[in-house]
């Protein structure tokens, strides 16, 4: 793994942890998707990169998913969704049985197929609390193999969408004193 922060394949996980922190902050479901869909390009780029194939197929995976979010309307959310829970699951097959050779590579795949289902709701929030839940196992999964980059990375993004959830809630509706 490359420790030089200006080492090219550096700056590709730097630009993810931007897109991906950008991404969560986002009020608009299409728009967090969007902003989240280049994010897990540049990621599954760098962890294919530094040899994390389970996490970078992973990561492609994401992509699809967020693609398949961006690209469907808000009113074809609920007819669609056997389709993309059914291709999240086939590509999640596929890359166990191209990249896991231990337990702990299973983890990216697990929390990516969680992700998806977690990505049917259309309330953003809700997303939010379903991707930083998906953190520790992919923080987990680089810890394990050495990749601390990438593990920094999933902690920026565990703080980034506890600021989100604290900043999207609603706000309580005030007690009545009387």
């Amino acid at each position: 793994m490359p420790a030089d922060l200006l080492h090219p394949i550096t700056i590709v996980l730097v630009l993810s942890v931007a897109l991906a922190f950008l991404s969560v902050q986002m009020k608009a479901r299409r728009r967090m998707m969007g902003t989240k869909l280049g994010a897990d390009i540049l990621y599954g780029v760098y962890l294919t990169a530094i040899g994390g194939l389970s996490g970078g197929l992973a990561s492609f995976i994401a992509a699809c998913g967020s693609l398949t979010q961006v690209l469907t309307p808000e009113h074809k959310l609920d007819s669609t969704l056997r389709l993309r829970i059914l291709m999240a699951v086939a590509l999640s097959l596929a890359a166990i049985l191209v990249s896991v050779k231990t337990p702990g590579d299973l983890l990216p795949i697990l929390a990516v197929v969680f992700c998806r289902f977690v990505e049917i709701q259309k309330n953003p929030q809700r997303i939010r609390y379903g991707f930083f839940l998906s953190a520790f196992p992919w923080a987990y999964y680089n810890f394990s193999n050495g990749f601390y980059w990438p593990m920094l990375y999933n902690i920026v993004i565990a703080t980034s969408l506890l600021i989100a959830i604290i900043r999207h809630r609603n706000p309580a509706t005030p007690m009545d004193p009387a």
